[in-house]
């Protein structure tokens, strides 16, 4: 992508770079925060050296070999190991380094793969030069991303790599996509779920055959390395109880009110529990309204045009994010938004645009963290001032979503040829002047 040809816009972009750059990158080589990767990464080693990758005293055991801090061997008591088999075979590519040098490696891939999505998701768009770059501007103040490095969360890469594919999918019926694809199942295939619709409806075989495959022999590995070719299955036995720890009350993934975790999550799990009190009832509640918001969805869908075809990519990808547990930096998948609000503008579909421009300003920063530290004890007591400041982005989330399943904007009013015209044919039209 070439530079702008205005200066200032060209100052903006660098602004807005060196800012994601010192709150994501700096952070995290600097202050010593990648919980998220120390957990996967130790694993991994754990993984290599033929130890149990679900327990913690293996994974701080490994994490002091390589030479981490204190501070991150110490996340290992409030991070429990929880990722597939199937992520070890890669990140044994970067375990295999000391901490201080797989760390960095760890922040650099992050930024190339974020760089390499937002020139896919720009290149999807007909905007103008000067366009897409304030568009990637606003995408590198978006703060999940930037947050998301600084916890060293496969997640960015995975959402990264799921935007690339998503826009190649768009064209030919590449296997390089597969791969792709099969990487993202093998860290974090509740993520990867829209991505596997969206390819399925669009008939790309190749693609999910290269998938399933990359994916089927990374777990394969994984599992057979693991288990010691089948003779131990006390790893299976630790995950599961990982994963029963991290959703009981109190857990890492709990949605709860009285959690103290719930306001850094985007399922609506976190706002169905204010109604149910079980982890049953708000679950089902959850998975109903999604059943529903599928089923507008269908019944609202319209001809096969460019804009229809972006509302459909935004709403498979998007809504694996309401029904299971996601953190805030996994809204980078909003990213994806960039080429429909691109086309909103060029069709002069404003309402819809400030619309959605609203409901991401409320995620764009990390406001409910420095709601939840000043609200003390307040902040895990279910209250209104709780629900309106803790629970903000979920909300947003759900109404981005809705917009999706409903999408009442009229581009076939009867009266409107202007967007009738714009919406059939895709193209930049100007008003007639009155």
């Amino acid at each position: 992508m070439q530079p702008p040809r205005d200066w200032r816009i060209t100052l903006l972009f660098l602004l807005c770079l060196t800012f994601f750059l010192e709150r994501g990158a700096y952070r995290a080589l600097r202050y010593e925060t990648a919980g998220d990767f120390s957990t996967v990464y130790a694993a991994a080693r754990c993984w290599l050296d033929g130890s149990n990758p679900y327990e913690s005293f293996n994974l701080k055991a490994e994490l002091a070999e390589a030479g981490a801090p204190l501070s991150v061997q110490r996340d290992q008591d409030v991070n429990p190991s929880v990722y597939l088999p199937s992520a070890f075979p890669w990140m044994a590519l970067i375990a295999c380094l000391p901490w201080w040098t797989a760390n960095a490696l760890w922040v650099l891939f992050s930024l190339v793969v974020v760089g390499w999505s937002l020139l896919a998701l720009t290149r999807a768009t007909s905007l103008s030069r000067e366009g897409k770059f304030l568009a990637v501007s606003a995408a590198l103040l978006f703060s999940p991303t930037y947050v998301g490095i600084y916890d060293g969360n496969p997640g960015v890469i995975v959402i990264g790599l799921l935007c690339v594919l998503t826009c190649e999918a768009l064209g030919r019926d590449r296997r390089s996509a597969g791969i792709l694809l099969g990487i993202t199942l093998c860290f974090k295939p509740q993520l990867a779920a829209g991505a596997l619709l969206i390819l399925a409806i669009r008939k790309r075989r190749n693609t999910l055959l290269t998938g399933s495959l990359v994916f089927g022999l990374s777990l394969g590995l994984g599992v057979l390395v693991v288990s010691h070719f089948g003779r131990d299955s006390g790893w299976w036995m630790s995950e599961q109880r990982n994963l029963a720890v991290s959703i009981q009350p109190g857990g890492q993934s709990d949605p709860a009110p009285s959690s103290n975790v719930a306001w850094q999550l985007l399922n609506a799990q976190t706002i169905s529990a204010y109604v149910w009190k079980s982890r049953s009832a708000y679950d089902a509640a959850v998975w109903t309204v999604s059943a529903a918001l599928c089923v507008i969805f269908w019944l609202r869908r319209r001809t096969a045009r460019k804009v229809e075809t972006w509302r459909m990519i935004c709403f498979l990808s998007l809504m694996p994010l309401l029904l299971a547990y996601h953190r805030y930096y996994d809204a980078q998948l909003l990213l994806l938004l960039i080429p429909l609000l691109a086309q909103l503008w060029e069709t002069r579909m404003r309402g819809p645009l400030v619309a959605f421009g609203a409901m991401l300003l409320i995620l764009a920063f990390p406001v409910q963290s420095v709601f939840a530290r000043k609200m003390g004890e307040a902040a895990t007591t279910a209250s209104l001032a709780q629900f309106m400041l803790l629970r903000n982005q979920p909300l947003a989330l759900l109404g981005i979503v809705v917009m999706l399943a409903w999408w009442p904007w009229g581009l076939e009013r009867p009266g409107n040829p202007f967007a009738n015209r714009a919406a059939a044919h895709g193209e930049h039209t100007k008003r007639p002047r009155s």
